[in-house]
């Protein structure tokens, strides 16, 4: 079975797996933005700390939207049939790269390039 077709067979556990990643990232942000809402009245002596720790929470926060545009993306791919070709080449991303990363944009190669230019999965 060539490439293509392996992962055209796998359609519907990508989009299952990239579902669920989707809905725990979603479950992240919601504890995390419950979590700060709780702080408001914090005495002065603890600002530092709560200050240090909103820092943190916004760059985890960050990282998860950044996780849930590519994994959006990757089910918009999946909707539109470009699932599994890579951005930068058209060359198919290889059927073992998708399994460990589903919401992949690239090919390795390209990736390789990315990642001097700094654009990462």
């Amino acid at each position: 079975m060539n490439q293509r077709a392996q992962v055209a067979k796998d359609f519907e556990s990508y989009r299952l797996e990239l579902q669920e990643k989707r809905h725990r990232v979603l479950e992240n942000l919601g504890a995390r933005c419950d979590t700060l809402a709780g702080m408001d009245h914090v005495p002065e002596d603890d600002r530092a700390q709560i200050s240090h720790d909103e820092f943190i929470s916004l760059q985890r926060s960050s990282l998860d939207y950044r996780q849930l545009r590519l994994v959006d993306e990757a089910l918009s791919r999946l909707d539109s049939g470009a699932y599994g070709e890579c951005q930068a080449c058209g060359h198919p991303i290889a059927v073992k790269r998708l399994r460990a990363l589903p919401w992949a944009r690239y090919c390795l190669a390209c990736q390789d390039s990315a990642v001097e230019g700094t654009d990462q999965d």
